[in-house]
């Protein structure tokens, strides 16, 4: 049985000059996909991850690309909402076939991605040298 839910608009986020460009955060970790779409400022308006967008099954279901398609369109009733037609892709990851698979499914959609940016975390002093070889 299928509840239909009015979704009712914020009028406190900033979506930049023209009102239609946003942010979408991709995340992934062992056994899940976070996307979450923020305006311009980094006002957090919805997040959605695989294990949220009912994918039945095991964890290696949840983590598989095939997991953005159903995200997205969980995504999209809040794009059109807020009129969003533009959008950045933020990556707390290296760019792989998630990324591939969101910018495709955000373009048939017809949402323009207008750039990304790389965001992982860096450790400081580097990575942890080698022991000394002893004789």
């Amino acid at each position: 049985m299928l509840v239909r839910v009015k979704i009712k608009k914020k009028k406190y986020f900033n979506f930049g000059i023209a009102k239609n460009k946003g942010r979408i955060y991709l995340k992934r970790s062992f056994t899940n996909i976070f996307i979450t779409f923020t305006d311009l400022s980094g006002r957090v308006i919805i997040c959605r991850t695989s294990g949220s967008s009912r994918i039945s099954g095991s964890k290696r279901r949840k983590k598989a690309p095939q997991a953005i398609e159903t995200i997205v369109k969980q995504l999209l009733p809040i794009l059109r909402l807020y009129k969003v037609k533009f959008v950045e892709l933020m990556l707390r990851s290296r760019i792989s076939v998630y990324f591939h698979f969101l910018v495709k499914e955000l373009t048939y959609y017809g949402i323009k991605v207008v750039g990304f940016k790389i965001r992982r975390r860096i450790p400081h002093n580097g990575v942890r040298g080698r022991k000394k070889r002893r004789l």
